[in-house]
């Protein structure tokens, strides 16, 4: 290979890499001379995405939140499990066709394991919590009932959904089962306003689903500060959007370590201030990126966000972008193996046409290059056919 970029901070030029039969590396090594006019890149790591979600049909789907929370819910109703199977096999095949591949999986219906294994892919897959309405005793049997065990190349872990669809007990007994979460968190001023004031679309989506507890109070405190009171913030805790961060909430959410994965698709779909990202990187967070679901973005692909990041911070050099895509993913997912090449590791790659490393990096985040060929866990899938 003309060069390999073994993560966004070295590379190798030129550069040789085996694997096994088992999709591990065996040998990561600079070359005598060059053998073929490609360059490797690591696999992408699509740190936050909803496989089992389908774009919205029919008339035109809604962009003010609230109204499509409830068209998401209303197109999910009813959804067979071996349909919710399928797509999660499909999409996962779309996004690894196009370099992805790992995955940190919302898992709204307990189906998606089954539909990963039969893929190369990587990743956790979180089962997803809601019940804003729920004690203690019925939260604990839901986490009891929804807890999955880890299957081929995915860990599992628990997605306490949000804070205005999740009770203190319910979360409380997703952080006694398990040390991995993730929660979309502060993603509009509604759901500020909820947690705050205890009003708003918000309310009116629980009164009207029969979830907003007999005698509700708000807590009267910002979704960060709520979640640290919860004892949630916490360096195993991926926090998704992080759209709306009040006074103080960056230096919580560095002090506890936990890292943030932002979707550069839904902040386009929603027509959102994109947020100050190069300002959370120098404060120590770990900024991933995700593609979110189909249902609210419109170029569903991690090539795409990579594209999209850039225009939505130009602050941040090409390598930092590719390490959010990357490295970051993996922090973020809490396996760092993921995002960089390394012996021992899996044989994760993206092939692209090219020759020096830094233009090749700088070519593919601005999406000026295509995958060649991806290779996830050993297992060569063939280029995407997308548009540019």
């Amino acid at each position: 290979m003309r060069c390999i970029v073994v993560d966004p901070q070295h590379t190798l030029a030129p550069g040789e890499v085996v694997w096994d039969a088992g999709g591990r590396i065996v040998q990561l090594r600079r070359a005598r001379r060059a053998q073929a006019d490609l360059c490797l890149l690591p696999g992408l790591v699509d740190a936050h995405v909803h496989l089992q979600l389908e774009p919205l049909r029919g008339r035109t789907p809604p962009r003010a939140f609230v109204p499509w929370v409830e068209a998401v819910m209303a197109a999910q109703r009813g959804a067979l499990p071996l349909q919710l199977r399928q797509r999660a096999r499909r999409a996962a095949s779309m996004l690894l066709r196009d370099g992805a591949v790992a995955f940190g999986e919302i898992d709204g219906s307990g189906q998606s394991l089954a539909a990963l294994r039969a893929t190369p892919a990587s990743g956790r897959s979180y089962r997803e919590l809601t019940g804003f309405h729920l004690g203690a005793e019925a939260s604990r049997a839901l986490v009891r009932e929804r807890r999955l065990a880890a299957a081929g190349a995915f860990a599992t872990g628990l997605s306490p959904h949000a804070p205005y669809s999740v009770s203190p007990e319910l979360f409380a007994a997703a952080r006694a089962a398990s040390r991995y979460l993730t929660v979309h968190c502060a993603e509009t001023a509604e759901e500020q306003e909820f947690l705050r004031r205890g009003r708003g679309p918000f309310r009116d989506l629980l009164q009207q689903l029969g979830r907003l507890p007999d005698g509700f109070r708000a807590p009267g405190i910002g979704a960060v500060r709520w979640l640290e009171r919860l004892g949630v913030l916490a360096p195993t805790t991926l926090l998704v959007h992080c759209q709306e961060l009040e006074r103080g909430d960056v230096a919580r959410i560095a002090g506890a370590g936990a890292p943030v994965v932002v979707c550069p698709g839904t902040i386009d779909w929603f027509d959102r201030t994109p947020p100050p990202v190069p300002r959370w990187l120098r404060a120590g967070i770990p900024v991933a990126l995700g593609t979110d679901s189909r249902a609210s973005n419109d170029a569903w692909s991690m090539r795409h966000e990579l594209r999209r990041a850039a225009a939505l911070w130009p602050d941040l050099a090409p390598s930092e972008l590719l390490a959010m895509a990357t490295t970051a993913g993996g922090r973020a997912l809490r396996l760092p193996g993921l995002g960089r090449l390394r012996r021992g590791g899996r044989a994760d790659f993206v092939a692209v046409r090219g020759s020096e490393p830094r233009r090749v990096v700088e070519d593919f985040v601005h999406g000026r290059v295509r995958p060649a060929f991806v290779v996830a866990g050993g297992v060569r899938v063939p280029a995407a056919r997308l548009r540019r």
